[in-house]
């Protein structure tokens, strides 16, 4: 448990540690924009799979609840939402994730005027799903980081794009919304059906799908 708990502090500190501080300038001055995003890159691979390796050695019967068929259910439906804003997050030109930024000069549409971070929300929602389906400290620890990092993470994110103080990336902050469907609700932007991605919308079914019928095979812990 020891080394589950200094994997996922490491995963934690090197993510926000580093691109929510001061240290990723100097880093990047230092180092170039692209080696940087490769070292960074090459970090967050490690930590995941050292967090991974250590999470699948440790015992899983230290539950602080024992789950519920409600509770499980609340995951599968999370899950749902999870998968298909991943995939609506990662097949839409995304001005948020790395290397797109250039996307912000396009218009707004689809999944972005529901929220601005919907690969961060699909991370974020995993994480809650898996804690509320396990109940056990392992799962709490793992599932806490990449949540943790996930939910911080859109601060950190909006926080230095907000210094930028570009015209472009103003219009964006201020037709979109950090929390799904505010930006709707305050009527500081609108969506139509025709917004929408649809293949992505349906390739996030797939892939919930996947995932469903895959869980024995990718987790050990098969769900049918």
């Amino acid at each position: 448990m020891e080394l589950l708990g200094i994997a996922a502090f490491a995963f934690f500190a090197t993510h926000l540690g580093v691109s929510s501080t001061p240290l990723r300038g100097k880093l990047v001055n230092a180092m170039g924009e692209g080696p940087y995003r490769g070292v960074y890159s090459l970090v967050a691979v490690v930590t995941l799979g050292l967090m991974i390796y250590a999470y699948a050695l440790v015992p899983h019967d230290n539950f602080l609840w024992y789950p519920t068929q409600a509770l499980r259910l609340t995951a599968f439906g999370l899950m749902l939402l999870s998968a298909v804003l991943l995939a609506m997050g990662l097949l839409s030109k995304n001005p948020t994730a790395v290397g797109m930024s250039s996307a912000v000069k396009q218009d707004i549409a689809g999944i972005f005027r529901i929220t601005r971070h919907p690969v961060q929300w699909a991370f974020l929602l995993w994480a809650i799903a898996h804690v509320l389906a396990n109940g056990d400290v392992a799962t709490l620890i793992l599932a806490s980081s990449i949540g943790l990092v996930s939910g911080l993470g859109m601060m950190s994110i909006d926080a230095r794009r907000r210094r930028l103080d570009d015209p472009d990336w103003k219009a964006f902050y201020q037709t979109t919304s950090a929390i799904p469907f505010a930006a709707l609700i305050t009527g500081r932007t609108r969506l139509s059906l025709g917004d929408i991605n649809w293949l992505a919308f349906v390739a996030g079914l797939v892939l919930y799908v996947a995932l469903y019928w895959l869980h024995g095979w990718i987790a050990g812990v098969p769900l049918r």
